[in-house]
């Protein structure tokens, strides 16, 4: 987790320090800002376990490279596209190497979440992995402009601005073009044949690759199936993992968290809240979550509210983000019918992440400095999952989704917790009947529908959806911002 900001075709410096100056909280290390008179970029760095004092900027004559990002397959690239880059390289180092011996191409090739600046002799290189996992924004023409990695900094430009769109790559004076993704093959070895086994080691090796040089983790532990599985991933690989889970008094997340965590042996802590409390945060979690999308904002309070209780944030923080995109945990996929359709419903989910729970995973845990990671969104499991028919997915009850996730982690997780249903991180947590209310008091119908009037049709849902809006325009005083929200996909 790394914050970047800058300028191309123009180069005012003091205001890309002010704009890196408001990611502050992307990184735990320095701040370096390079410049000449066409270009600006300015990276906030992250110190690993080790105490790493590694540049925020890759430098190698007059290449420049800064990136929010981790690599699934960061052998792979070295030693295929990159040899002389040492493996303790960082992902910076790695990536100016890769551009170095083969250009844009080198984008196609990386499995993992980035949103990488290349500067090459004053001309400025951008792009964002496929499903937008990590954020970046951006503003101007094709020939002058300035991006970032947060609304709150592109904000401080002054100008209009939009979401960098995911899986594109912006070249200076060319334009937006898409990333042509390349087929490569893993030289994992053979897989297991059956479908739970293979799965498991999959995670495994992803939750590896995640870790890099680190083998403590952090685990955002909801007690659902997705984060579990993460964990039970994470405990054979190390004995140390820190654990968070935060809800109401009588959630049903605390109690499964608490029930992974004595099996698995973790460290664990636990925040039990309530309305109070809730509302205290909110404003908070609309600041960093960068979003007045009700289903988002619920998430986000309770999820800000976990990821301020882990506070070693050298440690790699794991998230089971992608599980229900990837393996059908939504109830209203029950209802799509065949195979092919399912993967596309699935798929498409996926697409919609970058501004929705993949936006939620970002935001709240670098709003606590941590490095967060989603290690079921690698590409090998990517298409695993997606390739993976309506009977491995789906049973013939409403708790039997995901079935392929819960089968393969039966044997290492307790069976309250491997056959619980699913929950919207919110409906666990116990976040809902109180934010409701809470605005159906503050909000007037009259008022309600006044203000619906004014935004495009569709903007503004309920009256909890425009408490948050209310908060959100005062935070972020700027069309481009409204305009940049994205929306959870309804059934």
């Amino acid at each position: 987790m790394e914050g970047i900001s800058g300028m191309f075709g123009e180069a005012d410096e003091p205001l890309v320090k002010r704009m890196i100056a408001r990611l502050g909280h992307r990184g735990s290390g320095r701040t370096e800002v390079l410049s000449d008179d066409r270009a600006v970029l300015a990276a906030r760095a992250h110190t690993g376990e080790l105490g790493a004092r590694r540049p925020a900027v890759a430098q190698d004559g007059g290449l420049f490279a800064a990136s929010d990002s981790y690599i699934f397959n960061r052998d792979f690239l070295r030693r295929t596209i990159a040899p002389k880059v040492d493996p303790g390289a960082s992902d910076q180092e790695l990536m100016l190497a890769m551009y170095a011996a083969i250009g844009t191409r080198m984008f196609g090739y990386i499995d993992g979440a980035f949103a990488v600046a290349i500067v090459d002799q004053g001309r400025t290189i951008l792009a964002r992995d496929e499903y937008g996992m990590k954020p970046l924004y951006i503003s101007g023409s094709k020939r002058s402009g300035s991006y970032s990695s947060e609304m709150k900094s592109q904000i401080v430009g002054g100008k209009e601005f939009v979401p960098f769109p995911p899986g594109h790559l912006f070249v200076q004076g060319e334009g937006f073009k898409k990333v042509q993704h390349r087929e490569v093959e893993w030289s994992h070895g053979d897989l297991p044949k059956k479908v739970p086994d293979r799965f498991r080691e999959l995670l495994v090796r992803s939750v590896v690759a995640c870790g890099g040089e680190r083998n403590r983790f952090n685990v955002l532990l909801s007690g659902g199936i997705d984060s579990s599985v993460v964990a039970a991933a994470a405990s054979r690989l190390s004995s140390d993992l820190r654990t968070a889970c935060v809800g109401t008094e009588d959630s049903e997340d605390l109690k499964m968290a608490r029930l992974v965590s004595d099996h698995l042996g973790t460290t664990h802590a636990e925040l039990v809240y309530d309305e109070g409390d809730m509302l205290k945060t909110l404003r908070k979690a609309i600041y960093h979550a960068e979003s007045f999308d009700y289903p988002l904002v619920r998430s986000c309070i309770p999820n800000y509210m976990a990821a301020h209780l882990l506070d070693d944030t050298s440690r790699v923080t794991l998230c089971g983000e992608g599980g229900d995109e990837v393996f059908a945990g939504y109830d209203f996929l029950r209802e799509v019918k065949g195979d092919a359709a399912l993967r596309k419903a699935r798929a498409d989910l996926l697409i919609s992440g970058h501004s929705t729970g993949f936006q939620r995973v970002d935001r709240m845990t670098s709003s606590a400095s941590l490095d967060g990671r989603m290690p079921i969104m690698s590409a090998e499991i990517i298409d695993f999952g997606l390739g993976l028919p309506r009977k491995e997915l789906i049973g013939r009850t409403i708790a039997e989704s995901k079935l392929a996730m819960r089968k393969a982690f039966e044997h290492l997780l307790p069976e309250r917790v491997v056959w619980r249903r699913k929950m919207r991180f919110s409906e666990g947590a116990g976040s809902i009947t109180s934010l409701v209310g809470f605005a159906e008091k503050q909000i007037s119908d009259q008022e309600f529908e006044k203000e619906r009037k004014r935004l495009p049709k569709g903007r503004i849902r309920t009256k909890e959806e425009l408490l948050y809006l209310r908060t959100f325009q005062d935070l972020f005083p700027s069309a481009s911002a409204i305009s940049a929200v994205g929306f959870t996909p309804r059934p």
